[in-house]
């Protein structure tokens, strides 16, 4: 089995010297975890651990569904994530935004300690005012409509393929 090492794996406890399977990671998530410096030291010293750097179209492709999803995610982050994607393997990560661009690009994911995100989001602005949402790259700071400021939220994402808005069964309510 191959598995995608982030920073929050290491962070975590993840040791790949005492763990089945073949360990990947790269040079940024390696100057990320200077704490367990040590264990990744000896997981290279041992082969139990390999660095690689990703394809720059596989970069490009996770830069551009991070835009599409809203999530700030680092350098580091989008390599690990192009890496998951090369190699075929499952991402080590407790992340939430790793995780929520790991459900958009098909890409399985584990986690260390944390429960894992259980929804699919995407980030939006919204205004302190009258809660009008904008997207996430909507260039203003100001509403709008109301003047007020916007702010940076994270909301399920409700636009799924093939999710149903409404039970056909049952009737819609009165707004009246």
């Amino acid at each position: 089995m191959i598995k995608i090492l982030d920073a929050s794996a290491f962070i975590h406890g993840y040791n790949p010297s005492i763990e089945d399977g073949e360990h990947y990671t790269t040079n940024g998530i390696v100057s990320e975890v200077v704490s367990k410096e040590d264990i990744v030291k000896l997981a290279i010293e041992y082969g139990k651990l390999k660095i690689l750097d990703p394809k720059p179209e596989t970069i490009e492709k996770v830069v551009k569904t991070s835009i599409e999803t809203g999530d700030t995610i680092s350098n580091n982050d989008i390599e690990i994530l192009a890496l998951a994607i090369d190699l075929g393997g499952t991402l080590y990560t407790d992340d939430y935004g790793l995780q929520n661009v790991s459900k958009k690009l098909k890409i399985n994911y584990e986690n260390i300690v944390s429960a894992g995100s259980k929804d699919d989001f995407v980030w939006k602005k919204i205004c302190k005012g009258c809660k009008k949402m904008y997207p996430i790259n909507y260039l203003d700071e100001e509403c709008e409509v109301c003047g007020s400021p916007l702010y940076r939220k994270m909301v399920k994402n409700r636009l799924k393929k093939g999710k149903k808005f409404y039970d056909k069964k049952k009737k819609p309510k009165k707004l009246f």
